[in-house]
């Protein structure tokens, strides 16, 4: 039978327990060693087994215990050992527990399956733990080597998963965010290069906390600076599309002759290429050559509108509207024209994609896109309905309750403190993609290690072993 779950989490006593927890962790941080020089034999095996028992198989009654514990200890010693002058001594004391590591429950908890070997016996009661593709229902069913153990990944997310929050502390955070988010966009459209200049700063902060760091090359420190940066980016390229099309629309192979006739050059293909650049300059020199003087030399801008119709008319159920020139030379100037349009639409593209936004431009995209949040309805209202909308730039839906019907906070973020306890024994081979784990062997001790994962020192494991292979004498 399993023992009572009492002062599990005393911080008075101060035991270390086999379970994720923020007490666990700090009973952790400030555990001290027993003070053995004033203590009788006796007294130091019995402290030694309280403290080691409290961290292995707490869960279990002392007399189940000492029915599993197993006098001898394993161990692997390499055979040239003798040959070697500083070889490390080979803790096998810390064995003394190694037969909890067989255990089903215990395996499950070693594994990061979860959070505790209580919840990991939970699991397996529950019937969500399958050895082999079988379901197996038993805590204390031992492994052998080659075994296939897995969890459902559904409970595992919730073991290691951040606490779930009740709706009313979800709208009491969300509602405290939005109103930050307002103050924020206020700010913003007061004084936007301001608060575009304290971003930049605080940008080129973490830039140079990041950059010396050794990091894989999937790891960008521009990754963790904005946490609305991609929708930044989305704006901006929304907002290089739309000027582009704008200018697109405007120009006509009718403005085109307007520009190229304003230009006036001096018998010079150079005055074009500020507009039309160095491949298509030559193009408008050859147009501006076909243009009769007559035309060129007109005073007013109503005047040159009138005759550029008639180069350029307008068509209506596909005839011309008004008088139109048909000539030779009027029918070459419409023919390079309609070329020269589509080179020079496919120019002012190009130019758009290699040209960056001016910084002016960059601050008016960034403080336009930034839009209010709809103020969150009365919590009575809401407690009726279940649900209220949120959509804030780093997230999206009630603050941990993205998906209501999940037991654990969604998105899924880790729990506190996880990497603490993220400790991986030899003896397991673990795939988190699919929370499956092989049981490779026993666990083993080697020249200068245990593959049995313990917080406590060699000497206090050795009188823990010496009250046991006593039988508490």
């Amino acid at each position: 039978m399993t023992r009572r779950a009492q002062n599990l989490n005393s911080l008075v006593r101060g035991r270390i327990r086999p379970s994720m927890n923020k007490y666990n962790l700090f009973n952790l941080y400030k555990k001290s060693k027993p003070n053995f020089r004033i203590m009788t034999l006796y007294q130091q095996k019995w402290a030694s087994k309280q403290e080691t028992r409290a961290y292995h198989g707490e869960h279990i009654k002392e007399h189940r215990w000492q029915s599993l514990f197993e006098k001898k200890l394993k161990g692997v010693a390499q055979l040239d050992a003798s040959l070697k002058g500083n070889v490390p001594s080979t803790p096998m004391v810390l064995q003394t527990f190694a037969s909890l590591e067989k255990r089903l429950d215990y395996s499950i908890f070693r594994a990061l399956f979860s959070s505790s070997v209580r919840q990991a016996k939970k699991f397996i009661l529950n019937g969500h733990v399958k050895v082999n593709g079988v379901i197996i229902k038993h805590p204390n069913f031992n492994l052998n080597p080659g075994d296939i153990f897995s969890v459902d990944p559904e409970r595992v997310l919730e073991a290691l998963g951040s606490k779930k929050p009740n709706l009313k502390e979800s709208y009491k955070i969300d509602k405290l965010q939005i109103i930050n988010w307002q103050n924020y966009v206020n700010n913003v459209k007061n004084d936007p290069r301001k608060i575009w200049e304290k971003k930049l700063e605080k940008q080129k902060k973490l830039n140079s906390l990041y950059k010396n760091l050794n990091v894989n090359d999937n790891f960008n420190s521009n990754n963790l600076i904005n946490n609305d940066d991609i929708e930044r980016k989305k704006n901006m390229q929304d907002y290089k599309l739309k000027k582009l099309r704008e200018i697109q629309n405007s120009i006509d192979r009718k403005s085109i002759l307007n520009d190229i006739i304003k230009t006036n050059p001096s018998n010079s293909i150079d005055d074009f290429k500020s507009q039309f650049g160095d491949k298509l300059s030559t193009k408008a020199f050859q147009i501006y050559q076909l243009i009769p003087n007559s035309i060129k030399n007109l005073q007013t801008d109503s005047d040159l509108s009138k005759e550029l119709l008639k180069i350029i008319p307008i068509y209506k159920d596909g005839k011309p509207i008004g008088e139109i020139y048909d000539d030779t030379n009027s029918k070459k100037i419409r023919s390079q024209l309609s070329e020269l349009h589509s080179e020079y639409l496919e120019k002012i593209r190009q130019d758009f994609q290699e040209k960056p936004l001016a910084q002016d431009e960059l601050i008016k995209i960034w403080s336009e896109n930034l839009k209010k949040h709809p103020t969150l309805p009365p919590f009575n209202e809401v407690e009726e309905k279940g649900s209220y909308y949120v959509k804030l730039p780093w997230q999206r839906g009630m603050f941990g309750l993205a998906n209501p019907n999940k037991s654990y906070f969604t998105p899924w973020k880790p729990r506190q403190f996880l990497p603490v306890f993220s400790v991986l024994p030899k003896h397991l081979e673990i795939s988190f993609k699919t929370c499956h784990a092989v049981y490779l062997r026993d666990p083993v001790a080697r020249p200068g290690e245990s593959e049995v994962i313990s917080p406590f020192d060699e000497d206090i494991h050795e009188r823990s072993y010496m009250y046991y292979i006593k039988n508490g004498m």
